[in-house]
């Protein structure tokens, strides 16, 4: 069962998600790169494709079908293509050793189990090289908590194919017993003039990981952890910071 089902949008994923400001920050581990990588919970390739270009040997996985059905036909032209593979994180089984293994934007997450985090972390340990890295990017739960009031937000409009666009809103609410945000996301795609004509939902739920919980789980698992960065320009991590990224390596 998919946590969040992105194939309900992942047509439109690409509209809504236009970020690039975490991709300077892989970018500086690429430029060291000396073997394969592995991009987990990759997406659509928003940060896979700029990893391709700079001619990193790269394996995406993800869970959702259509995600990688638009990856792979965005890399359709790239002369560097990746392999593209569909499975779970927590039953990863590739057979395969990567020199660095990534998880970005937060995607984490998502498993919203206690103990499928930690299946996922001991999978994750199998398939790095044993002078590896592994980087697993997150929210900093006290700055998360302020976004989950209950109310609902509009996101943007964005621009859409044919003239078409589509406006994005949502709502997130905290719950304190299961220590994750429950919530929803509404999509409404609007035509040239302005008149809707379609209308999406999509459920979301995600954990909230404290440093604490997440740097247990990854010793457990046997993880050192090497860094953590507060943001993507690489500073220290304090408990005013927006992210924790984390770069772990083998113990």
């Amino acid at each position: 069962m998919k946590n969040i089902d992105f194939n309900f949008v992942a047509d439109i994923y690409d509209a809504y998600v236009p970020m690039d400001f975490d991709i300077e920050f892989f970018n500086k581990y690429a430029k060291a790169a000396k073997g394969k990588w592995l991009e987990l919970m990759c997406g659509t390739g928003r940060v896979s494709i700029p990893l391709l270009k700079k001619g990193i040997e790269l394996t995406c996985v993800d869970y959702s079908e259509e995600m990688l059905k638009v990856l792979e036909q965005k890399t359709i032209d790239l002369s560097n293509k990746p392999k593209i593979i569909c499975q779970d994180v927590c039953a990863l089984n590739l057979g395969e050793k990567y020199e660095l293994i990534c998880i970005p934007f937060n995607s984490f997450s998502e498993i919203t189990d206690r103990e499928k985090q930690k299946m996922a972390l001991v999978r994750i340990f199998n398939h790095l090289s044993d002078d590896g890295l592994f980087i697993c990017t997150l929210y900093n739960p006290s700055y998360r908590i302020k976004t989950a009031d209950g109310q609902i937000h509009v996101l943007g409009r964005f621009p859409l194919y044919q003239e078409n666009s589509l406006v994005v809103s949502y709502y997130n609410q905290y719950d304190d017993m299961t220590q994750s945000v429950k919530g929803m996301q509404f999509y409404e795609i609007y035509n040239s003039s302005n008149v809707l004509t379609g209308k999406r939902f999509l459920d979301i739920h995600f954990s909230l990981i404290s440093q604490e919980a997440f740097e247990k789980m990854a010793l457990e698992s046997g993880f050192a952890i090497k860094e953590v960065f507060g943001d993507y320009n690489f500073s220290r991590f304090t408990e005013e910071s927006m992210f924790m990224n984390f770069v772990l390596k083998k113990r």
